[in-house]
């Protein structure tokens, strides 16, 4: 595999991140119960770690416990929509962290390539990819511009003045989105990634051991999960 992209923790294959997205965005909104959603979030967490975004993992460990404790002391309504939105939106999110932050989008596409997946599905895949840490940065620039002219964009200072930090954080921020969005539409184009004839890749990515061991002991998990759902264990 390439590596071009640092990261800290064991490179294994971005399919195998890909699937645990899909994989993990199916199971967390149909198997009910709470330690089916510890677990789910317990094997993402398990891939973050390997995958080598330490500090990121255990700000959702954090944020996970204490959500969970929250809802564990909390009326029903509010218990149940910390369980079926909140919790299974973060392990969902970290998922997707994990694929995004340790995956060169030139590993994505060649492996897809590999799989003979159609170009109409790897270009959209593609631009989500780039998109969210280009946002983040035009967030980060945003936000240092606020701040440049003197206006408070915490949380307290949106309770003294919403419509000034409604005016001067979201417009911008919309505006950059629909600009970022057209900007990486047109790169892509660009590089002819949409023309139908047989591309090759620079970078070169191949199903290692590792990648096998990795995949099989995530699908047997899964699928064990799914058993003790089934048979209510």
């Amino acid at each position: 595999m390439s590596k071009s992209c640092k990261q800290n923790g064991i490179r294994y294959d971005p399919r195998i991140k890909l699937l645990q997205v899909l994989i993990i965005g199916v199971l967390v909104f149909t198997l009910t119960g709470k330690k089916y959603e510890v677990l789910l979030f317990l094997s993402v967490f398990a891939y973050g770690m390997i995958s080598g975004i330490y500090k990121t993992c255990f700000k959702f460990l954090a944020l996970y416990i204490v959500l969970f404790m929250v809802a564990e002391i909390s009326p029903l309504f509010i218990s149940t929509t910390i369980h079926y939105f909140f919790l299974c939106f973060i392990t969902l999110t970290l998922a997707t962290i994990n694929m995004i932050r340790t995956s060169e989008i030139s590993e994505v596409l060649a492996s897809l390539q590999n799989m003979k997946i159609p170009y109409y599905i790897n270009i959209p895949l593609a631009v989500i990819l780039r998109f969210f840490p280009t946002l983040k940065q035009d967030i980060t620039c945003i936000k240092q511009g606020i701040k440049t002219r003197g206006i408070d964009i915490s949380f307290l200072g949106f309770l003294k003045h919403p419509f000034k930090v409604y005016e001067m954080m979201l417009i911008p921020m919309l505006m950059r989105m629909l600009c970022t969005a057209t900007e990486l539409s047109a790169s892509v184009e660009t590089r002819g990634l949409g023309v139908s004839c047989k591309k090759t890749s620079y970078t070169e990515v191949k199903f290692r051991m590792l990648d096998m061991l990795l995949l099989v002991i995530m699908m047997v998990f899964y699928l064990a999960i799914i058993i003790m759902k089934i048979k209510n264990i």
